[in-house]
């Protein structure tokens, strides 16, 4: 096994991930002209990708646990670039809307193998560094996603169109599959306890959240009525029996989709919480953003993407120096990256009101600064205390929250922007007033922060590192 290698390759999940939430976002008047997509599927292309995307990774988690994560991250990245392709050949808005949803069952199968990777192959410093280079891949497919995607339909590569916006996912993952082989160094398959599927778990959760998510999707289309309340509210008791049932499956000796074990960690829980809280900002300010450019400031699709950039280099740069800042002291770092994200955001709002772009500018770069800060100790707090085994369904469980995350805050921060648009028709003092609510995510998350436990001592969590070494028996293909 070539730990960094393999790494690398994994990333290429992240990247791909992350960008295909933020890519499709300039293409929607492309898509709208070309194929007749009205507003309900436009948001079908851009919420169904991640409704199933959260949907999955709790399963993809636990597939990866019985089955090897490489293995499990090659199906996947096979069935996401299979359906990128189909994306790009989409004759019509039902088309693409399915195979967004395709894609989105891919990337469930990624992603957990990903952080399952940073913590079995890497131990103490190296995997503080894999988590930094997790967040930093993911603030630059997040936010370089709406600049790559402005680029490709300026530049209408070989007459695509919007087309290439999906298409341009292909190279990347055919060159992980490719390497896949290499960085996983050759070994054969270990034998390992199979795992048995908690079908009824997987039932459960993926209607909980469904219950939760699709009134959100739904509301974001001016589409919920009354059934949306009552959906939210069902999504309770539900969530209820999914506890129960996991619970006794425990009990039983069976194999829980998310085991109990996890959520009896204070840790585990408080920074399951923190980690939604950052994506619902982190991905309601870059919609923020971007629509305040575009439609606010009338900067066009490319230089929409170019002016996010600094907001990129400043989040990619956090996320790689937050483990040296850190150095054990994960918590101090955090309630002082979201103090400065509430300062940020509060920052952004004042100056979006003003005259000269540079303040702006500023207060951008310090968000994107303190909200990559944010991400790697979150990461490194919540999953340090999760024993091997299980480490995949932590992953899954772990990635669920952020994209539950993300779909809040653009769900709940754009519903507020659209409301303030249609009542004032000023996009910029719309972008002043979300920017102001955004604020009480980051308030809140420094005070959730206080209250996690502080790292073990380096005798303590001697055991813990000698479970996780790096050995090629830890990610099977």
């Amino acid at each position: 096994m070539r730990p960094w290698a393999a790494l690398v390759v994994l990333l290429c999940g992240t990247f791909l991930a992350n960008l295909d939430v933020f890519v499709v976002v300039v293409a929607m008047p492309a898509l709208e002209r070309d194929l007749g997509a009205d507003g309900s599927q436009q948001q079908l292309v851009l919420a169904g990708y991640q409704l199933v995307y959260a949907l999955g990774l709790a399963a993809g988690g636990r597939l990866g646990d019985a089955l090897g994560s490489l293995r499990v991250f090659g199906l996947g990245m096979a069935v996401f670039t299979g359906a990128s392709i189909a994306c790009g050949a989409a004759p019509t808005t039902a088309v693409l809307v399915l195979a967004r949803l395709f894609q989105g069952a891919g990337t469930a199968l990624m992603v957990p193998q990903v952080y399952r990777a940073a913590q079995t192959l890497f131990t103490g410093a190296a995997q503080r560094r894999a988590y930094a280079a997790i967040g930093a891949v993911m603030g630059l497919g997040a936010i370089g996603g709406q600049l790559l995607g402005g680029w490709l339909l300026s530049a209408d590569v070989l007459g695509l169109g919007w087309r290439a916006v999906f298409l341009v996912n292909v190279p990347v993952g055919v060159l992980a599959l490719t390497l896949l082989p290499w960085a996983a160094g050759g070994h054969p398959p270990v034998r390992r306890e199979p795992v048995r599927a908690d079908l009824p778990g997987v039932g459960l959760a993926a209607a909980a959240i469904g219950l939760c998510a699709v009134p959100l999707v739904a509301g974001g289309a001016g589409g919920m009525v009354w059934w949306g309340p009552a959906c939210l509210a069902a999504s309770v008791p539900v969530a209820a029996c999914f506890l129960r049932h996991e619970r006794a499956l425990d009990a039983r000796g069976g194999s829980p989709l998310v085991p109990p074990r996890l959520l009896r960690a204070d840790g585990f829980r408080r920074g399951i919480l923190l980690i939604v809280l950052v994506n619902c900002g982190l991905a309601a300010f870059v919609l923020m953003l971007g629509l305040l450019l575009q439609k606010g400031l009338r900067w066009s699709p490319l230089a929409t993407g170019a002016g996010m950039v600094p907001a990129a280099v400043a989040f990619a740069a956090g996320s790689l120096i937050a483990p040296r800042l850190a150095r054990g002291a994960e918590v101090r770092l955090l309630v002082l990256a979201s103090l400065a994200a509430t300062a940020g955001y509060a920052g952004c709002a004042v100056s979006a009101l003003g005259t000269d772009p540079r303040w702006l500018l500023g207060a951008v770069c310090a968000v994107g600064g303190a909200l990559g800060l944010c991400v790697t100790p979150a990461l490194s707090v919540t999953l340090r205390a999760v024993p091997e085994p299980v480490a995949g369904a932590a992953s899954g469980v772990v990635s669920t929250a952020q994209q539950l995350g993300a779909a809040l805050g653009v769900c709940v921060y754009g519903f507020l922007f659209f409301a303030q648009v249609r009542a004032t028709a000023d996009v910029v003092a719309a972008f002043a007033v979300t920017t102001t609510a955004l604020t009480t995510t980051s308030a809140a998350a420094a005070v959730l922060a206080r209250g996690l436990p502080p790292a073990a001592a380096p005798a303590d969590r001697q055991p813990q590192d000698r479970l996780g070494a790096p050995a090629a028996r830890d990610l099977p293909m």
